[in-house]
């Protein structure tokens, strides 16, 4: 792969959005999983198979030869952030499971959570669509994007803070999950970052 090559290059940015598209699939049915675990039954199936593609396809993409700066440089940027966007689906999966056996969260503390998630959710799939567009205004809604997320996570706190009754398991893992997705978040503030700076080493 040459730097030179637009076509060869775009390509790869193809293949790179999709590996943080299977990362935001995961993490879209892990989330629906955690916010209604007798419903949807094959939200935790299609986070799995997201996640297996995903972890399938990092390994294929790291046996392959760059040639290329640039080539190496949005691979190596890209492939690690989605990496990790997996691994933090898995947390979800792993949260899933660990929550069957116990009561569903009160409604009034879950609903900032699927505030915080809705918010992080988004703003992977729109790095997803940054980083092959490579649009200066795409990147500044994605990064604009961020402070509501962390927003909406100080929000939870004060109220995990003002409620007293609130079982402390339940709060731990609020808290966690929330954490969670703030990184998710900052996962895709990470890759819309340098997106400009991929496209322009491109040419």
């Amino acid at each position: 792969m040459s730097d030179g090559g637009d076509h060869t290059y775009g390509a790869l940015v193809a293949e790179l959005a999709c590996l943080v598209r299977l990362a935001h699939d995961a993490l879209r049915g892990a989330t629906a999983a955690l916010a209604d675990p007798a419903g949807d039954a094959d939200a935790v199936p299609a986070a799995e198979r997201a996640l297996a593609e995903l972890r399938s396809r990092i390994e294929e993409d790291a046996a392959g030869a760059l040639d290329g700066r640039a080539g190496a440089v949005v691979a190596v940027h890209v492939g690690t952030e989605a990496e990790t966007l997996g691994r933090l689906a898995q947390r979800l999966l792993e949260a899933v499971w660990a929550r069957r056996e116990r009561e569903p969260v009160a409604g009034r503390l879950w609903l900032p959570l699927a505030g915080i998630a809705e918010a992080a959710l988004e703003l992977v799939a729109g790095a997803a669509d940054v980083l092959e567009s490579a649009s200066p205004e795409g990147v500044a809604d994605v990064l604009t994007a961020l402070h509501e997320v962390g927003q909406r996570q100080r929000l939870l706190y004060e109220l995990l803070l003002r409620e007293n009754g609130t079982d402390l398991v339940d709060v731990t893992d609020l808290v966690l999950l929330s954490c969670c997705y703030q990184q998710c978040a900052d996962r895709a503030g990470a890759i819309v970052r340098h997106s400009l700076l991929f496209s322009n080493s491109a040419v």
